[in-house]
Order: C-alpha cells, then sequence, then structure tokens
C-alpha cells in the first residue's frame, strides 16, 4: 500500500477520533451516496427519507461491529439494503414496490458501482498527491474552495483563460494517471 492509500484508509477509519467521532466524521462523508443508494431502491422520497434515518439509527448501534479495515460506503449500504428490504415488507399492503429479486439485482449493480467509485476515488486522491504542491493547491483553488475561476485567477495573477488552459492540461494529467492507477491495479489482480 502506498503513503497516500496509508493515509486516505487512516482518514477513513478516523485515526485519532474517538469512535463517535468516528462514525459521525465517516457518515457525514458519505450521507449523500447512502442517500443516494436509498433512493434508487424507493420510488418515493419520502420513504427514502425514513429508510434512511432507519438506517443512520442501525449503523450507529452496530457501529461497533464495523472494520475499519472495510469500506464503510459499502457496509452502510449493505445495511441500507436490509432496511429498505425490512421497510418494504412492512409496507408492502400498502403500496407497490419492487420484488426481492429486482431490488437485490439494483443493489447488487449499485454496490458494483459503488466499489468502482471508490477505487476511482482513491485513485484521483492518489494521482493528486503526485502532483507538486503549487499544482495540488491549485487544484485545491479551483474545486475545494468554492472559488470561481476569475478568483483563482486573480489570486495568481493570471488571466481567466491561461487559468483554465493551465486547468485542462492538470486534467488531463490527472485523467492519465488515474487511468495508469486503475489499469495497473486490474492487472495486479
Amino acid at each position: 500500500m502506498n503513503r497516500s492509500s496509508e493515509t486516505n484508509r487512516q482518514t477513513e477509519a478516523g485515526l485519532g477520533l474517538a469512535p463517535d467521532e468516528q462514525f459521525v466524521s465517516l457518515l457525514a462523508r458519505h450521507h449523500s451516496l447512502i442517500r443516494g443508494f436509498i433512493g434508487t431502491l424507493l420510488p418515493h422520497q419520502t420513504d427514502a427519507e425514513d429508510v434512511f434515518q432507519q438506517t443512520c439509527l442501525v449503523l450507529w448501534r452496530k457501529w461497533n461491529t464495523f472494520d475499519s479495515e472495510q469500506s464503510f460506503s459499502a457496509w452502510a449500504c449493505g445495511i441500507a439494503f436490509y432496511e429498505v428490504k425490512n421497510f418494504q415488507r412492512v409496507q408492502s399492503r400498502d403500496r407497490l414496490y419492487f420484488s426481492d429479486e429486482v431490488l437485490s439485482l439494483v443493489a447488487e449493480c449499485q454496490t458494483n458501482s459503488l466499489t468502482e467509485t471508490d477505487r476511482q476515488k482513491q485513485a484521483l486522491d492518489d494521482c493528486i498527491q503526485k502532483l507538486d504542491g503549487e499544482n495540488r493547491q491549485f487544484i485545491r483553488d479551483c474545486y475545494h474552495d468554492q472559488l470561481t475561476i476569475k478568483e483563482v485567477a486573480a489570486q495568481s495573477g493570471r488571466s481567466a483563460d491561461a487559468t483554465y488552459k493551465k486547468l485542462a492540461r492538470l486534467r488531463l494529467r490527472l485523467m492519465d494517471c488515474m487511468q495508469q492507477t486503475l489499469h495497473s491495479a486490474e492487472a495486479g489482480s
């Protein structure tokens, strides 16, 4: 495992935080993904919200069973899947829902998608870490600090056009790095 992967794994596991802080940190980081997963399985927004809330409670109750070596999002979505099934079983008399077979197929597709998304995110994080400090900061300024390109250009003393061109070059570099990283990971599997 390379240094940035290890750092990301430590961040994911929440080393240095109390267990309840780890849980809150991971849930905050992954809540949109978990909510989206549930939303793909339930057609009604209010039902999805109810199941998301129930899932959060179950995640908290089962937090001591979480293995920090595994993906939090995969663990949470696995629990969410069973909460959706439970919700449908309880509500089945009132409304039409997916059959268990269709629900399982959709969940399997989503889980595979989550795994691929996690791999891509890890590859992107690794590739960003390989950039020199100035380019890493430039990427942060453009994407994480909620600045417009004009504001980034003004801060760096470049024109907006030059800033767009630099960003385009860095995107291509990151895309090439990600493709190589993902390809070598597949070849190593």
